[in-house]
């Protein structure tokens, strides 16, 4: 059992206050020596994993920009179509109003007019086909 301080003797008291001393240090050093391994550790991981997450980084980076890329091409695209479909309207528009206005020239011709100019034209031609053998 251990002696209360009060009863110890000088001698008996420095040999306790080296004995806490001791294991002071030694548990000083424990720390040290874990503080020391860690930050070791710590290093070695960031000199491992840091070049990694840069490297991953620029990839993330560039993919980006060639996804920011595609955009604005598949955008311009868009555009383009736009503008096609507006010409295509503009082209179908016009074509419509000129088959209209072919149909109602075709429909405003007189074929009764047409079919007696083709009776006389045959009465003529009759005669003069047989005039030349025919």
């Amino acid at each position: 059992m251990a002696k209360k301080f009060e009863s110890m003797t000088d001698t008996e008291l420095l040999i306790e206050i080296a004995k806490g001393q001791r294991k002071e240090t030694k548990s000083g050093r424990i720390s040290a020596i874990a503080t020391v391994a860690l930050a070791i550790a710590f290093i070695i991981t960031l000199s491992v994993f840091l070049p990694i997450a840069v490297s991953t980084l620029e990839k993330v980076n560039t993919t980006l920009t060639e996804a920011e890329n595609v955009a604005i091409a598949a955008q311009e695209s868009l555009d383009e179509i736009d503008s096609m479909v507006e010409n295509f309207n503009g082209v179908i528009v016009d074509n419509t109003d000129s088959v209209n206005k072919a149909l109602n020239k075709v429909g405003s011709f007189d074929v009764d007019s047409l079919n007696r100019s083709i009776e006389e034209l045959a009465s003529i031609l009759g005669p003069l086909a047989k005039l030349f053998g025919r």
